[in-house]
C-alpha cells in the first residue's frame, strides 16, 4: 500500500462521513446511515497507520469489524430510500460469519483466507439492496446511485475472486498488487458511491423544502404558494375556477373544538380530491377555504363537479365525523378570461360568487361568469335562477 492512499483514503472518507453528518443535521433520510458508512470505512482504511504505530495482529480483527460494519450500513442507507428493514436479519447473519470468519484466518494465520471472508461479505451485503430495488429507479440521481453501488459491489466480487493472483508469496501486504488494487478501485468507486449518495440526499432534501414549502401540512393538498406554481403551467389551457367555504365553520370549532374542525377541513380536502378530475388543481387557501382549477373545463361541467362535492359533504360529512348537525360547504364558481390580468382576478371574481351563495343561503353554488355581474345563480334545488 502507498504511503499516499494510506493517508488519503481514511481522510476522504471521513470528509465524506462528516458530509453526510451535515446533511443528516439538516433532515436528510437516510444520511445518517452513509455518514456512519464511510466513517467506518474510513476507521478500516486507517489501521495499517495504526499498525506503524502499535504493530498487534488485533488490528486485523478491527479493520475487519469496520469494513463488515460500514458496508451493513451502506446496505440500510441504500434500502432506506425504497425498503427499509428488508432482510436485516439476514444481513446481520451475513455481517456476523463475514466478521467470525475473518477472526478465524486470522487465528489460524491464514490471510487468503481472511481476505476472501471479508471481500465477499462485503460483496454480498452492498448486492442485497441491489436486487431489491432494481425496477424501481425512476429518477437521474437513483439510477447514478444504483451504478455506483453495482461497481462497488464487483470491486469486492472480483477482488475476492483473484485472491491468489494478487497476493503473492513472500511480498508483504501492503506492497501486494492486492492491497494496490484494493486502494485504487477504493478511491475511484468510493468516490462515485459517495458523490452519488451525496447527491440523492441533497436533492431529496431539497424536494422535501419545496415540497413543505408548497404543500398544506393539515389537508395535504397545496398552499397559496404551491397554487400559483402549479396554475402558471396550466392557465394556458383555460378553464374554471371554484372557490369553496365551510359554513358555520367558527360554530363548529367554538363547539366541538378545534382538533374536530382541522377533521372537519381534513374530510372535505379528501372529498375534493376524491370528486375533481385527476388533473384537478386544488388548494386550500387558509382556514376553511379552498380554491379548485379545473383545466379545459366550461362551466356546465365544473358546476356539475362543485354540486357533486357540495352534496356529498352535506350527506356525508357529518355522519363519518359523528357530529349530531349536517355540515354544509357553499361555492362560487367562474372561468378563466384571456383578459384576466392574472389568476387572482378569476379567484375574485369565485370568491364573489361565493360570498354571494353565504349572503343567500349557504349550502349552494353561485356562478359568476361575467367580468363585472353576475349571469346565473343555481338555487340549491339545482334549477338557475338569473342574478
Amino acid at each position: 500500500m502507498g504511503e499516499n492512499f494510506a493517508f488519503f483514503l481514511p481522510i476522504m472518507m471521513a470528509s465524506f462521513g462528516v458530509a453526510f453528518l451535515i446533511v443528516w443535521g439538516w433532515g436528510a433520510r437516510g444520511a445518517g446511515w452513509w455518514s456512519g458508512a464511510f466513517f467506518c470505512v474510513a476507521g478500516g482504511f486507517a489501521v495499517p497507520v495504526a499498525f506503524q504505530a502499535l504493530p498487534t495482529h488485533l488490528w486485523g480483527v478491527v479493520a475487519d469489524l469496520l469494513f463488515a460494519t460500514g458496508f451493513l450500513l451502506f446496505s440500510q442507507a441504500l434500502l432506506d430510500r425504497w425498503r427499509p428493514g428488508w432482510m436485516l436479519r439476514l444481513r446481520i447473519g451475513i455481517w456476523g460469519g463475514s466478521v467470525l470468519l475473518c477472526a478465524l484466518a486470522l487465528w489460524t494465520d491464514n490471510l487468503p483466507l481472511e481476505l476472501v471472508s471479508s471481500d465477499f461479505g462485503c460483496f454480498l451485503l452492498i448486492s442485497l439492496p441491489l436486487v431489491a430495488i432494481h425496477g424501481q429507479l425512476r429518477r437521474a440521481p437513483d439510477r447514478a446511485l444504483y451504478a455506483a453501488a453495482v461497481l462497488v459491489a464487483l470491486d469486492n466480487l472480483v477482488r475476492g475472486s483473484t485472491v491468489s493472483l494478487t497476493l503473492t508469496g513472500g511480498v508483504p501486504f501492503r506492497d501486494s498488487e492486492y492491497a494496490f488494487l484494493m486502494q485504487a478501485l477504493a478511491c475511484m468507486f468510493g468516490l462515485f458511491l459517495a458523490l452519488s449518495a451525496l447527491a440523492a440526499c441533497v436533492l431529496d432534501l431539497l424536494a422535501r423544502y419545496r415540497h413543505d414549502a408548497h404543500v398544506d401540512p393539515l389537508s395535504g393538498l397545496l398552499n397559496r404558494r404551491g397554487f400559483d406554481d402549479r396554475i402558471v403551467r396550466q392557465r394556458r389551457k383555460g378553464g374554471s375556477l371554484i372557490a369553496c367555504d365551510i359554513d358555520h365553520f367558527k360554530s363548529v370549532n367554538d363547539t366541538h373544538g378545534h382538533a374536530l374542525g382541522d377533521r372537519v377541513i381534513v374530510t372535505l380536502a379528501d372529498m375534493l380530491r376524491t370528486l375533481a378530475p385527476a388533473d384537478s388543481i386544488i388548494a386550500r387557501f387558509g382556514g376553511e377555504e379552498f380554491i379548485l382549477f379545473l383545466p379545459a373545463t366550461d362551466a356546465a361541467t365544473a358546476a356539475r363537479i362543485a354540486d357533486a362535492v357540495r352534496l356529498h359533504f352535506a350527506e356525508q360529512g357529518a355522519a363519518r365525523l359523528g357530529l349530531p348537525r349536517p355540515l354544509t360547504a357553499s361555492f362560487g364558481l367562474t372561468t378563466l378570461h384571456r383578459a384576466d390580468p392574472s389568476i387572482h382576478d378569476a379567484i375574485a371574481r369565485a370568491d364573489s360568487a361565493l360570498y354571494e351563495a353565504k349572503e343567500t343561503g349557504r349550502n349552494r353554488l353561485c356562478v359568476r361568469r361575467a367580468l363585472a355581474v353576475p349571469d346565473a345563480v343555481p338555487a340549491t334545488d339545482g334549477q338557475l335562477r338569473r342574478a
